[in-house]
């Protein structure tokens, strides 16, 4: 008689994209934006060294301008994929389907300019995911001058994000909305990777846009009765700070070293 084996349960993989493909021409420099330094570190580092401790499985970071650069840096700890042209934050992460689409398990999509996000963040945004086992997670914050930002725009009645828009695009009322996304999002990859092929580029930028992904989920079925997007708020927005200007980069190393001196 066989003896019946214990079943496992096996660990969902879990892989992330750094978006990093940005030349960064505010910052007034040839330099990629990412190879910029807080800390004494480039912004790019930050975010690999954090997800290495995490044990994500597979990292892709999505390169362009001067990529060369951001690889001599990084060598062989991530996975390079290449945007060739820059058509946007959505038209970034398609360039990872040859290499994700089709697998289980969950993907952070992160910027490559926002040093500041802690590992507990990340933590938290994919353990959302995973609880509610919706097709993603938004990270989103609160803050005084939403300027520039894509604001969060909810269901009046059930509160759930109904749509993310762009600053460039937003309604005078949708621009007095102080909840903003921060560019990072958890998902479950294959509603993300079936997903991104619906999103269009009708828009200010004619830009592929990321944000757009609440529509596209909702089109194709991914959320079935749950909402195809669901958020976690940060409760200090300095962590999601990200970097395009100098005056930007110094406010992040000025926080930087606040969260420094606050372990000690």
């Amino acid at each position: 008689m066989d003896v019946p084996r214990t079943k496992r349960r096996m660990r969902m993989r879990t892989y992330a994209i750094v978006l990093a493909a940005g030349k960064g021409t505010r910052m007034q420099s040839d330099l990629p934006k990412v190879l910029h330094r807080v800390g004494g570190k480039p912004m790019i580092e930050h975010l690999v060294d954090k997800l290495e401790h995490m044990n994500v499985d597979d990292i892709f970071v999505v390169v362009g301008y001067r990529g060369e650069l951001v690889k001599a840096q990084l060598g062989s700890r991530v996975t390079y994929v290449e945007q060739r042209e820059q058509l946007g934050t959505a038209h970034a992460v398609r360039q990872a389907a040859p290499l994700l689409k089709g697998k289980q398990g969950q993907t952070l999509v992160l910027l490559g300019d926002t040093p500041l996000l802690k590992p507990s963040t990340m933590e938290r945004l994919m353990k959302l995911q995973r609880y509610t086992r919706c097709p993603g997670v938004v990270l989103t914050a609160l803050v005084d001058d939403p300027t520039g930002y894509g604001r969060i725009v909810r269901d009046p009645f059930t509160g759930h994000v109904a749509s993310i828009v762009e600053d460039r695009d937003a309604l005078p009322e949708q621009r007095r909305i102080r909840e903003v996304n921060t560019g990072n999002f958890c998902f479950d990859n294959q509603s993300l990777f079936r997903a991104l092929p619906g999103i269009r580029n009708r828009n200010a930028q004619q830009e592929y846009y990321l944000t757009d992904i609440v529509a596209a989920l909702r089109r194709t079925g991914a959320a079935n009765e749950r909402p195809p997007l669901e958020s976690l708020t940060l409760i200090d927005p300095t962590e999601a700070i990200g970097i395009n200007t100098r005056a930007q980069l110094a406010e992040a190393e000025q926080a930087l070293g606040g969260l420094m001196q606050a372990v000690v």
